[in-house]
């Protein structure tokens, strides 16, 4: 890593609250990650390209991270930038930025698209997980973490957020993209739809932890049931006490395309002309916004202000 890497004092660093696990648990589940995400960060750039309803669900969420991420110097923490889709967005935020990720190949990737870009020595570019971050307290003004970082944190959610307590100085941003457990079954059927799964899905919803994730909000390792990771799905007041517990307050919550996430139709026909599409974005965003829509559409997006002390971190629900 570069000698540019947030400097702060020294501090003696905090053993964060962790929930029983096996030694080698976090390991397993690096590995899950890295052997799905190693050799697709062409793929994963493509996510969400082409169709109108994914670019739908991309220009919300680079919306949100414009209204909450604050300009100025000093560093921003990029965790799990994958292919580097909203690095150069958060580098024009001025300042420098780290970018973690568990995955080598999709660092490379993202260091390959800001060749020749303005500030691209700005970025330092970090192996490693969230969990454990080489970082003195208090070194950064802000975090993103788009991607599902916390879904993907699963049995060390606890573990993530109090990390990002420590490193976030006081005032600092955190803005985060979550999965929740409705939006993820809606989908997951709009999906098996598409590739002539979901009558199968149907008659096993057991079997493929239906029932099980919105029940618990857990889905657990099993490739043979198209569960390629372990995962923690969350609902938004989940999230808010868990934000509490590490020292975070909610700014602003919104859920990522409730109208035009999974209907390709009405996105297509409003990005035809410029104004039909602002016009989209707008609706989505206030549609967004209203009590009863965050388990709606593409998850829910988060800005939250480290304002607080951080308290001891509850037992995950996830067993």
């Amino acid at each position: 890593m570069p000698s540019r890497r947030p400097a702060a004092k020294p501090r003696r660093r905090p053993a964060p609250a962790r929930t029983p696990r096996s030694p080698s648990r976090a390991a397993r589940r690096h590995r899950q990650i890295r052997a799905q995400f190693d050799p697709s960060p062409s793929r994963e750039w493509r996510r969400y390209g082409g169709e109108a309803r994914r670019v739908l669900v991309r220009e919300l969420r680079s919306r949100f991270l414009a209204r909450h991420l604050p300009s100025g110097s000093g560093w921003v923490l990029e965790l799990g930038p994958g292919p580097g889709r909203f690095t150069p967005q958060i580098l024009g935020s001025g300042g420098h930025v780290a970018a973690v990720d568990l995955s080598l190949p999709m660092l490379r990737s993202a260091r390959r698209r800001l060749r020749g870009r303005n500030g691209v020595d700005r970025v330092a570019w970090v192996r490693g997980a969230g969990e454990r971050l080489p970082f003195p307290d208090r070194s950064f003004r802000a975090a993103v973490l788009y991607g599902n970082i916390l879904g993907f944190s699963a049995h060390e959610t606890s573990a993530l957020l109090a990390e990002l307590g420590r490193v976030v100085a006081r005032n600092g941003r955190l803005l985060l993209d979550v999965a929740s457990p409705g939006a993820a079954i809606q989908e997951f059927f709009v999906r098996g739809a598409e590739r002539r799964f979901l009558r199968r899905v149907l008659r096993s919803p057991d079997r493929y932890f239906v029932r099980r994730v919105l029940a618990t909000g857990h889905q657990p390792y099993a490739p043979d049931r198209m569960a390629n990771w372990e995962f923690g799905f969350h609902t938004a007041p989940e999230v808010g006490r868990m934000l509490a517990r590490a020292g975070f307050r909610v700014l602003d919550r919104m859920a990522v395309g409730p109208i035009g996430a999974f209907q390709e139709a009405i996105a297509r026909a409003a990005r035809r002309e410029p104004t039909t599409w602002e016009n989209l974005l707008r609706t989505e965003e206030m549609v967004g916004r209203r009590p009863g829509v965050l388990e709606t559409g593409h998850g829910f997006v988060v800005a939250a202000v480290r304002d607080g002390r951080p308290r001891p971190a509850a037992a995950s629900r996830h067993r």
